[in-house]
């Protein structure tokens, strides 16, 4: 598919997010996150208990990489192999914890965004560094009118993330997850541990 016809599939998959709390009780977060090695890419999932925090189950995919680096895409690049991972969980996950962005995109629909909608799954993105819109004096990140992003930082932080509902599940009770599974650092721990695992089993591939 051509750029622009991928451009138009996010503006369609945009229109069937939903940012409200689909949900009931949550028990268990899955961070989601991928590594690269050579012409692979490695898709990981963690499992965590929201009560503890400790993770309770893990699952990856090695990948071969079908898809170039182009700047607003990333989830066709990367969110097979997400996907892939996460359908290798037995654990029944209450809401998935992507390292990227949801609403708050360029067109409405980041990696966490695209795999909330396909699996049809609260889904919240956690991204590391600023994308696209104009922060408030709130903390708030807007694109136009519209709030579809907040920086949080971690006492132990200099550096913000920036948090984005992706799809059944509001900005605020994001913000209040994402707090809620920080434990020490910058970076919640469901994206966190997703981080170290693929990092992980990538070194075991050198």
């Amino acid at each position: 598919m051509k750029v622009r016809e991928l451009y138009r599939e996010q503006e369609r998959l945009a229109r069937k997010a939903v940012f409200y709390d689909a949900f009931g009780k949550l028990k268990y977060v899955a961070g989601i996150d991928c590594s690269y090695y050579e012409d692979l890419i490695i898709g990981g999932a963690v499992v965590i208990d929201l009560n503890t925090l400790e993770p309770i189950e893990k699952a990856h995919v090695l990948l071969k990489l079908d898809f170039p680096y182009i700047p607003g895409l990333l989830a066709y690049r990367e969110a097979n192999a997400m996907i892939s991972a996460f359908k290798k969980l037995d654990t029944v996950v209450d809401v998935l914890m992507i390292d990227g962005f949801g609403t708050n995109h360029p067109r409405r629909c980041g990696i966490a965004t695209q795999i909330g909608v396909r699996l049809e799954m609260p889904s919240i993105g956690v991204g590391k560094s600023f994308l696209c819109g104009d922060i408030g004096d709130d903390g708030y990140v807007y694109q136009g009118a519209e709030r579809t992003g907040k920086l949080i930082y971690s006492p132990r932080s200099k550096k913000p993330i920036y948090v984005s509902p992706g799809h059944r599940i509001s900005l605020e009770t994001s913000v209040e997850l994402v707090k809620k599974c920080m434990k020490s650092g910058r970076i919640p721990e469901p994206t966190r541990l997703a981080h170290e695992y693929v990092t992980g089993v990538k070194n075991t591939l050198r």
